[in-house]
């Protein structure tokens, strides 16, 4: 990478840590799944054809498959997205292990380089397959996605002082958790299935309840800003 002065690098490795979701569900650092016995599919031969550094494969299929599952009102998010079943070498880098799930706009290589040829793209692991969070995973990565694609220069009515996405962070303000993972996982909540078994760690980690109003804002910003 270009050599930069210490105050552009900090700008530009917090602007990493916001397109990649704060590392995209850290929980692999903390949380296995629950222990639920899930049915997936055996895994398939690795296909690896995508040919990106990280790929598993595996799962492939069923991963894509995952994703026709996500509710049309999130899809304008997917427009030019891959997905892949894998663990992708910025997060892992950095992490030393499998994050369940990673979006990435720009292209991350574990050594700093972008514009590689996995830009835009969600990462879903095999973890997050045989434990049976891969819907959850997928629903929080296409948060991240929606949110980097179309909140930053859409406005609510009225309120054109600040963004979309700056608005609603001030919902998800929290002294100790990043705010983009809540946001993230708001998005598990609003979009995905009831059940006791839904996978939303940061919600869980921190106690966080999401209000009502929140939900709506969210909704309301999904609608507004895709159209």
């Amino acid at each position: 990478m270009v050599s930069v002065s210490k105050a552009v690098a900090f700008i530009a490795f917090v602007g990493v840590a916001l397109v990649l979701g704060w590392v995209a569900l850290l929980q692999a650092t903390q949380a296995e799944a629950s222990g639920q016995t899930v049915a997936v599919p055996a895994p398939e031969v690795p296909i690896n054809s995508i040919g990106y550094q990280g790929v598993e494969g595996g799962y492939q299929n069923h991963v894509e498959n995952v994703a026709t599952t996500i509710p049309e009102e999130l899809l304008p998010a997917l427009k030019g997205l891959t997905f892949v079943n894998g663990c992708h070498p910025w997060t892992t880098s950095k992490l030393g292990k499998c994050a369940l799930g990673t979006f990435d706009s720009a292209g991350w290589d574990a050594d700093e380089s972008v514009g590689h040829k996995w830009s835009n793209t969600i990462w879903v692991s095999t973890r997050a397959v045989i434990t049976g969070t891969a819907s959850d995973v997928v629903l929080h990565e296409t948060g991240h996605a929606f949110v980097h694609n179309f909140f930053d220069d859409c406005y609510f009515p009225g309120q054109a002082e600040k963004s979309v996405k700056d608005l609603l962070m001030t919902y998800f303000a929290h002294d100790q958790a990043p705010p983009a993972e809540l946001l993230a996982d708001a998005f598990v909540v609003a979009y995905g299935k009831d059940g006791s078994t839904r996978h939303t760690y940061y919600l869980d980690k921190f106690n966080y309840g999401v209000s009502d109003d929140a939900l709506a804002a969210v909704r309301a910003a999904v609608w507004l800003c895709s159209q």
